[in-house]
């Protein structure tokens, strides 16, 4: 009898160990897969499909989870990984090289979360050790020497695509790119290319300035405002992000404009109810403000908090106005 007491005590020692192994602290898994195509992971059953090359995973418990690389319906990788509680971990993968660990970041930092969309902490939070920028970084510089060597525009296309064929780039690098062409239609062709690659499509709206003639502007916008990303944003647009967006959003002349910028940048992002308030005191009449504010309802990530922007309307109507609309959604 004893020995089954033993026994029963020893198994639910076991079991409690393994729980509290597997449910202490959540922690975070981001992935970039360094190539084009179009890929799915797993991370143990969850599931995240996108074109963009980046895939993220929030509120991971398990410690040990199962990740698991489909390139279409082929599997192309699959291992456990270690996960440590309370912090993200970003891994880069490629079918040469394999998974590799890019950086270890902190996710909350004086009790503070502390990180941007994928790798860096947020400017406002300073930390110790912070991680230095990744390994592949010198190889972008190279593309850039190389892309300038070329006397053609139709040729820096061709280096540039060769590139990007195997390594997703950034809104940033596209940027950094598109002076080195000397015709607005060859910038326009390769925003259009890299454009479902890109790792950061949320922020290719930046990229209009880029453009010399405001028919490419134009026509950029028009693009942008067709596409949809497969990527999904479920949580709010970071505070690096949301004050690009903001100094953009308001150099606006005008508020037809504006709404017109929203509606193209907010790509698959959600915004929190304080950041809709900045943007409706952006406009110069309520009217266009209430019917921002109509609009940016379905992107908002704190709904419960939405009534409050009614505060931001001098009139009682369009106070009224927001109040009812809000009571008929659901």
């Amino acid at each position: 009898m004893k020995k089954l007491i033993l026994l029963g005590l020893m198994a639910l020692l076991s079991i409690s160990l393994a729980f509290a192994q597997r449910t202490r602290g959540k922690a975070e898994v981001f992935v970039q897969v360094a190539e084009r195509g179009h890929f799915k992971v797993y991370l143990d059953d969850e599931l995240i499909s996108s074109a963009t090359g980046r895939f993220r995973f929030y509120d991971v418990y398990n410690t040990r989870p199962i990740l698991t690389i489909l390139a279409g319906s082929e599997k192309v990788f699959s291992r456990e990984i270690n996960v440590i509680p309370n912090k993200r971990l970003v891994f880069n993968f490629s079918r040469r090289s394999g998974l590799t660990l890019l950086k270890e970041l902190n996710i909350y930092i004086n009790n503070v979360y502390a990180l941007d969309d994928f790798d860096e902490y947020v400017d406002a939070v300073v930390s110790p050790n912070r991680p230095g920028q990744p390994q592949y970084s010198n190889d972008f510089d190279a593309l850039v020497v190389r892309v300038k060597q070329e006397a053609f525009d139709d040729q820096k296309l061709k280096v540039i695509t060769a590139y990007s064929n195997y390594a997703a780039l950034s809104t940033k690098q596209i940027g950094q790119l598109l002076p080195l062409f000397f015709k607005d239609e060859s910038k326009l062709l390769l925003a259009k290319q890299e454009f479902q690659y890109v790792v950061d499509p949320h922020q290719f709206y930046l990229l209009k300035d880029s453009f010399t003639f405001m028919s490419t502007k134009d026509e950029f916008m028009k693009f942008l405002e067709a596409q949809k990303t497969e990527q999904v944003r479920n949580r709010p647009m970071s505070a690096n992000d949301f004050a690009a967006f903001y100094k953009r959003f308001k150099s606006e002349a005008f508020d037809d404009n504006k709404t017109e910028l929203a509606k193209v940048a907010l790509i698959n992002i959600k915004l929190t109810s304080e950041q809709v308030k900045e943007l409706i005191a952006c406009y110069s009449f309520e009217d266009k403000g209430l019917d921002f504010a109509k609009w940016a309802f379905r992107i908002t990530f704190d709904k419960e908090n939405y009534y409050t922007l009614a505060d931001k309307f001098k009139f009682q109507s369009n106070k009224q106005a927001l109040l009812d609309f809000i009571s008929k959604q659901k």
